[in-house]
């Protein structure tokens, strides 16, 4: 998705130059501004796990929660840690749409923890992102529970400060064209 936004804003820049009406300052901050949501949204988030914890990047937050906060991993609309204090949601990884339910193979779930009460959710599926996700965190899990005196990392959240201030920096942009050209 990325890939395609940014080959449009390129797309859309070289238009500009060669057929611009004179407002490049107004189309450019249009470019940039596309251009930094996409990043944001499709480039950016990223889940990482590791033998302590777990860290989820989303565009505008980084969370890390360690293994021993964690009270569940849920895959219902996107990869989800859930701890007794709060919800994170990972945008790396969401769900699958409900029509990938059908197409899950039997031999697909050899291995693989889901929640027996509630069935199979299209989610838990090891092709999809959170699937693929849920299973590691839920095999780290597991493998944390088992061992005693394993340590793990505070949890903690922190503000994505070169993103917040990339996009304001690009609405600036954008405000300062617009005053300027109209």
């Amino acid at each position: 998705m990325a890939g395609v936004v940014f080959l449009l804003d390129l797309l859309f820049g070289i238009q500009v130059i060669f057929f611009g009406d004179g407002s490049w300052l107004l189309q450019f901050s249009l470019i940039g501004i596309t251009a930094t949501f996409a990043w944001l949204c499709f480039v950016r988030p990223e889940i990482l796990i590791f033998d302590e914890g777990i860290t989820v990047v989303n565009p505008f937050i980084t969370a890390t929660v360690g293994w021993d906060a964690v009270d569940s991993i849920e895959t219902k609309y996107a990869f989800t840690i859930e701890t007794s204090g709060a919800r994170v949601v990972a945008w790396a990884a969401p769900a699958p749409g409900r029509y990938h339910a059908r197409n899950i193979h039997a031999s697909e779930l050899r291995g693989i923890d889901y929640d027996k009460d509630f069935g199979l959710r299209p989610g838990d599926s090891p092709r999809s992102q959170s699937g693929a996700a849920a299973h590691i965190a839920r095999t780290r899990l597991s493998n944390f529970r088992k061992t005693k005196n394993a340590e793990s990392v505070k949890r903690s959240g922190r503000p994505n400060y070169p993103g917040i201030a990339l996009v304001c920096l690009s609405l600036a942009l954008l405000a300062l064209s617009y005053v300027l050209h109209g």
